[in-house]
């Protein structure tokens, strides 16, 4: 069996269609299966929101020239405006979640169809990242899926898939990050710690901590106690990736692992590149709870065990 962190460079021109995006990942499962053979079980964990810029997949056009993710969200707000503005009273939301509101069937309309596709052709298990989305009445068999919204919150959540396309699992992002995901920026609504589920897959419980709920001891041990083996921290680092930052890292999964050891492995995918004026720095990295005498580190800190594949 073989596990991957997808370190994923994005750009908004990954978003100006459905095929484009497909292609995106496509090339990325492409390589994962040039780096494995076909003989093996693979699961893959891809970054934190990589499918939340399909919210500017019918626009594209329209935003591509944007300078800030502000201009291209404003711009976004005009373009649908009539059902935003049914949104905001139907709900008694604010602007960005009424525009999640009004891109969310065709946004996960393409997310769920690449990623089981990716799944079935590629024969793996795969974290799909995250996407801002309603709870729709989500089906094993997407086909199936709800798109009735409803009520008014927008979560960022992760979802599983297994290696035959079906929908296996979805996790709630628990504790949002200030001034980028709750009232301040996206506007999201926080998942519960108490709803947190493990998942049953080919390579153990598997556990989903997206971002900066790794770092939170409740969510640690609420996946601990539910007999988690195989832990994964999709993420999406809009900081600068220097010394201190690296770090503060080091409190996340790496953390976990020492702190928790059931957890076997760790995977913490991460998105780089940039969205408009906001950026993303990372190194992804595969994390292991058995003896070894291999070290490895962070670009700007010493090395240590507990790592065993790391990004550059």
């Amino acid at each position: 069996m073989k596990l991957c962190a997808v370190q994923m460079h994005w750009d908004v021109k990954d978003y100006e269609s459905p095929q484009v995006f497909e292609n995106k990942i496509g090339s990325l499962m492409e390589q994962v299966r040039e780096a494995t053979g076909w003989d093996e079980d693979v699961l893959v964990a891809f970054p934190e929101d990589v499918g939340t810029p399909l919210f500017f997949t019918n626009s594209y056009q329209a935003v591509k020239n944007a300078n800030t993710l502000q201009d291209a969200v404003k711009c976004l707000i005009k373009k649908n405006l009539p059902k935003i503005i049914y949104y905001r009273v139907r709900y008694r939301v604010g602007w960005i979640r009424a525009l999640a509101f009004a891109t969310a069937k065709d946004t996960a309309k393409v997310y769920l169809d690449v990623f089981s596709r990716m799944a079935k052709s590629f024969k793996a298990t795969i974290v799909a990242g995250s996407v801002l989305l309603p709870d729709f009445e989500w089906n094993k068999d997407i086909t199936r899926t709800g798109y009735k919204i409803p009520d008014g919150n927008v979560y960022n959540m992760a979802f599983l898939f297994d290696k035959d396309g079906n929908l296996t699992g979805t996790q709630k992002k628990t504790h949002l990050v200030p001034d980028l995901e709750d009232q301040g920026g996206f506007d999201l609504s926080a998942g519960k710690v108490e709803d947190l589920k493990v998942f049953d897959t080919p390579f153990g419980k598997l556990g989903i901590a997206v971002c900066l709920d790794c770092f939170k001891e409740p969510v640690i041990k609420a996946l601990a106690d539910q007999g988690t083996d195989l832990l994964i921290q999709p993420s999406a680092n809009c900081k600068v990736w220097d010394k201190e930052e690296q770090q503060g890292w080091m409190e996340g999964c790496k953390k976990a692992m020492e702190m928790t050891k059931s957890f076997t492995y760790a995977l913490n995918p991460m998105m780089t590149g940039c969205l408009f004026d906001l950026c993303f720095e990372g190194q992804s990295s595969i994390m292991c709870n058995l003896p070894s005498e291999t070290k490895m580190g962070y670009k700007d800190l010493d090395e240590t065990t507990g790592f065993v594949n790391l990004a550059k």
